[in-house]
This record gives C-alpha cells, structure tokens and sequence, in this order.
C-alpha cells in the first residue's frame, strides 16, 4: 500500500480538511466531525491508500481526534493519521464519524 505525507486540520472543530500531494497532484478530503472534537493541525500526516482510484467521491469514515494523535479511517480503505503536537494535544479523546468528500487541485 503506498502512503504519503500530509496535512490534516480543523480550525473549529466541526470541520476538517485533509490535504495530500501524490503524483504532483493535490488530492483534499474535507468534511464534517461529528461530534465537534476542537481545533487541531496535524502537520505530519499520513495517507495509507490502495489506488488513487480510492481517492473520490463522498466518502463516510469513522475514527479519533486525541489526545495524541488524529486518526481518519476512510469506508472504502484509505486512512490518513498522524501526531497532534505537543503544545495541541486534545483530552479527553473522540471517537468521530460522518463523511467527507474527495477533490483535486
């Protein structure tokens, strides 16, 4: 499965957006964080995927915002994690789901 470094982020909570470059072509995955799990940055991001065919559309996903970590288990296999920093660390942890939806740039 090859895998890329990237960002995932969310200024309210309530909204996240997950950027990643592969092939020189930006792949973002926003959508909505239910329930609202607080600001975060993860700067150092990964995106575990089969096929770039699995990066579009809407897609649900499940998984947690905290305390040290951001994890984004995507319904049809791609996951995107990574470490919240030390000065952002979210406590207590959610357990998180909805959808988000995949576009290039």
């Amino acid at each position: 499965m090859p895998s890329v470094k990237g960002t995932i982020s969310s200024q309210n909570g309530s909204k996240f957006v997950a950027t990643f470059i592969i092939d020189e072509i930006q792949y973002i995955y926003s959508g909505s964080l239910n329930p609202n799990a607080g600001a975060f940055n993860v700067t150092k991001a990964t995106l575990t995927y089969d096929s770039t065919d699995d990066l579009t559309s809407t897609r649900s996903y499940t998984g947690q915002v905290g305390i040290s970590k951001v994890t984004l288990n995507i319904r049809n296999g791609p996951v995107a994690a990574g470490p919240l920093p030390d000065d952002g660390l979210i406590d207590p942890a959610s357990t998180v789901s909805g959808t988000g939806t995949w576009t290039t740039a």
